[in-house]
């Protein structure tokens, strides 16, 4: 008993100074991470528990007065947000892409003027960018609580309506509710969640470890003394351009698990599946760029992997992979584009749900270039900065090594030896 106890102890010491040593993955500070960043920066980035003014578009046909108040109302409410108002037919597809709105409401022509004239009901649409159902489930609520108040309040205007009760039950619905909501999805019309799970956790856990890898690529460079032989004196472009072979990697892995879902696993790709491969490319660069930049400072790969929080995870939760965008602040929701993730998840749902092709992906690619562009030149900075002190240090190994012959040629063995040279030479 006191021989096990004893390996027990043994192992757990053995693994503590590991734990501590610096040269393993450092726990112990990963845990202290993981949980102030979730009770911390999470409680003010997700300081409001509902869908704060999602932003909607209108598209009011009727342009009438009773319309106009229904846009002020719609405005007025704490989750909506009315960001536009069209007077002409919209496709509501364009209007949502690039999540400039989780929804379009639709105000048919002529709809004063029937409720005017006594019409039993009248239905107002709402096309919504079911892409992310939590963004648009607060959005719902709102819009029948708008319709059944102006449904109450059209019913108690109109003259037949306290005479409701000796109707019969249609006429009766009609009376108080004349005002009605149709729904329509227009990014996922079946309702299919399963498979829009699968793609989320699939994407999470290839970056994560396609993020793993990337993070201890500099620790491995160090310890191998390969960093100042290869790396600094070579070039920035030969640097950066060590994460292609993991974004091709990370591309080719991806688009191959998509066939299969999309081949066995009905999951419904509604753009062009080969548009989409550049974009997983771009992210997996930029995943690689960004460790690089976190991982700058590490002398083992170790170090390196302990610095996993600040690059994947937190873009799941950003990215609206498990929930509304409106649930983040504005600016919180800006600087997430920061993480790879986040973009890998934009150009999902514009491509995979909502179906944009061509030139109307263009802004989206042409942001992510930009924030690449970004990450390139930062690293720049990082490696020219360590490229000049490896510089300034081998003109100081250079002058210092020039400088040992003067020192010696001062020392009283010198002198001594100089003088027999030239005694020797006189003697001759």
């Amino acid at each position: 008993m006191r021989g096990f106890m004893k390996e027990i102890r043994k192992s757990m010491a053995s693994e503590w100074e590991a734990m501590m040593s610096g040269r393993f993955v450092p726990y112990q500070k990963l845990a202290i991470l993981v949980a102030l960043i979730t009770a911390f920066a999470f409680s003010i980035a997700l300081s409001h528990d509902v869908v704060f003014e999602a932003p909607v578009a209108v598209v009011d046909l009727d342009q009438s007065r009773w319309s106009a108040e229904l846009v002020e109302k719609l405005n007025a409410s704490p989750s909506l947000s009315v960001r536009a108002v069209v007077h002409s037919p919209s496709d509501p597809r364009a209007m949502t892409r690039g999540d400039r709105f989780v929804g379009v409401v639709y105000i048919p022509k002529g709809a004063q003027a029937r409720i005017l004239r006594g019409d039993r009901t009248l239905t107002i649409g709402y096309f919504a960018d079911d892409s992310n159902t939590a963004q648009n489930g607060e959005v719902y609520s709102v819009l029948n609580e708008i319709a059944a108040e102006l449904g109450a309040e059209r019913a108690v205007s109109r003259p037949d309506g306290v005479s409701s009760l000796g109707k019969n039950t249609n006429e009766t619905e009609a009376l108080m509710s004349p005002l009605r909501m149709g729904f329509r999805y227009l990014t996922n019309p079946t309702g299919q969640a399963t498979t829009a799970t699968v793609v989320s956790f699939l994407f999470f856990f290839s970056m994560m470890y396609h993020g793993l890898v990337s993070l201890m690529i500099v620790g491995r460079l160090r310890v191998t003394r390969s960093w100042d032989g290869e790396v600094l004196s070579g070039s920035l472009s030969g640097f950066l351009a060590r994460g292609v072979p993991y974004a091709f990697i990370f591309t080719t892995v991806a688009t191959a698990a998509l066939s299969v879902l999309i081949l066995l696993g009905q999951l419904r790709f509604a753009g062009n599946i080969l548009l989409f491969m550049p974009a997983l490319f771009l992210c997996a660069l930029g995943n690689t760029w960004l460790a690089f930049l976190l991982s700058w400072g590490t002398t083992n790969p170790g170090q390196g992997a302990g610095r996993m929080i600040f690059l994947v995870p937190s873009g799941f939760i950003l990215g609206g992979a498990t929930m509304a965008t409106g649930f983040l602040h504005g600016w919180v929701h800006d600087v997430s584009f920061g993480i790879p993730l986040v973009w890998l998840f934009s150009f999902w749902r514009d491509q995979g749900l909502r179906g944009i092709d061509g030139l109307a992906a263009l802004p989206l690619f042409g942001g992510a270039l930009l924030w690449l562009i970004f990450l390139g030149s930062l690293n720049a900075i990082r490696f020219w900065r360590d490229e000049e002190k490896r510089r300034k240090e081998l003109r100081q190994y250079w002058h210092d090594l020039q400088a040992v012959p003067s020192r010696e040629a001062g020392t009283p063995a010198a002198r001594t030896a100089h003088r027999a040279e030239e005694a020797q030479s006189g003697t001759a």
